[in-house]
């Protein structure tokens, strides 16, 4: 008969596979996700194997990252439809009510029938999906006695329904499982080898002025955001970093767009005088759909910020003046203040910059723990900026 392996909410099966035949579900997952689990067989048992669990909560910003946001669900649903096999009857219900269906769904009210047996393309979905309470919205916009519109389900992405059910907040605190044991236990891989994670392709690289922005960004990450740290790299900033200075960085742009480039690359500007010059610039170049631009984000905190120049001492907005990395780190129990130098004629304004900005790198590279006496809020803001932008 051979071993089989699935992924699932509760009882709800979102796709199974078996021997050699299954897709790899481990880029949703972290190698600290692997714990004992439930396994449902016939006959109502249920056993606890090692596999792969982790709520749907966290699994939604990995999903988000793999090109599965809710923007981009109704682009996968119209080439699912494109995609669909031209002699297969089509449901007449679209993304919108679809949508509407899943994202009311209980996970946990749903009892799957765990019956023996293969079935035909569309017989699961008709026996199991359909004929279920939990999916009774769905009676009224399709034929639930027309296998073909059960196989319309079958041929679904499993992470676009998956996504769909992440939408129903009372769905968020269960756990997406992976049971991988049986066909490793079957002798069909190992456990080395079916944990393969987030690829390469999958992975943003991302580049910004100097080595300093990469570190904080990195270890921002790993603190505050360790459930989505695989998914980004670094250029490696120990020795020689190349892109040092925002006229570099912008034209290290024009080189990957004149190459076109095919790796995802999140490009990160300084939120000052001359970072926003050159983003500006940027944005008008033909750069690739992979490759994505960016500033440090305005923030509220940075629109009364004490500053010190020619005119003497005052308060000002210094977002898209004088925003570098290091104003995003700690300033309790400090002064901090920007010293306007450059006057740029081109803008007929002064460039500022952060003084005393190395003490402020040097003290977050002591924090060892998200739990530390550290104010994160402007990080957290900066993180999830970057995160928006990669979805």
């Amino acid at each position: 008969m051979g071993s089989y392996i699935s992924l699932g909410v509760g009882e709800l099966e979102l796709d199974w596979g078996k021997n050699f035949g299954f897709r790899d579900y481990s880029k949703l997952f972290l190698p600290t996700d692997k714990k004992d689990i439930q396994y449902y067989y016939a006959d109502d048992e249920v056993i606890f194997r090692p596999g792969y669990s982790t709520t749907l909560g966290r699994v939604k910003n990995r999903l988000e990252l793999l090109g599965y946001s809710l923007k981009n669900l109704k682009n996968r649903f119209i080439q699912h439809n494109q995609e669909y096999p031209s002699y297969l009857e089509q449901p007449n219900i679209n993304f919108e009510t679809i949508l509407a269906i899943f994202s009311k769904i209980n996970i946990k009210d749903y009892k799957n029938k765990k019956e023996d047996g293969d079935y035909d393309l569309g017989e699961y979905v008709i026996e199991n999906i359909f004929q279920n309470e939990v999916f009774a919205d769905l009676k009224g916009h399709i034929d639930i006695n027309d296998k073909d519109i059960g196989s319309y389900f079958e041929y679904l992405d499993p992470l676009f329904t998956l996504r769909l059910l992440i939408e129903n907040p009372n769905n968020l605190e269960m756990n997406l499982e992976w049971r991988t044991q049986d066909v490793i236990d079957g002798g069909w891989t190992n456990d080395n080898d079916i944990f393969i994670g987030v690829e390469e392709v999958d992975k943003f690289l991302i580049v910004t002025e100097g080595s300093s922005d990469s570190f904080i960004i990195k270890k921002a990450l790993k603190l505050l955001r360790p459930d989505i740290l695989d998914f980004f790299t670094f250029v490696d900033m120990k020795d020689n970093y190349p892109f040092t200075g925002t006229g570099n960085l912008y034209r290290f742009c024009q080189g990957l767009t004149s190459i076109r480039i095919q790796n995802k690359i999140l490009v990160l500007f300084d939120n000052d005088l001359e970072g926003i010059d050159k983003f500006t610039k940027t944005n008008k170049l033909a750069v690739p759909k992979q490759m994505k631009t960016m500033k440090l984000p305005n923030l509220k905190e940075f629109e009364d910020f004490r500053t010190l120049g020619p005119t003497g001492e005052s308060n000002e907005n210094i977002n898209e003046k004088a925003v570098a990395i290091e104003c995003f780190l700690d300033f309790q129990n400090t002064n901090p203040k920007i010293r306007w130098t450059n006057y740029s004629k081109e803008f007929d304004t002064y460039q500022g910059s952060l003084e005393n900005k190395d003490s402020y790198v040097k003290s977050f590279k002591k924090i060892k723990s998200n739990e530390d006496k550290y104010d994160f809020s402007k990080l957290n803001k900066l993180i999830e900026a970057i995160y928006e932008k990669c979805i």
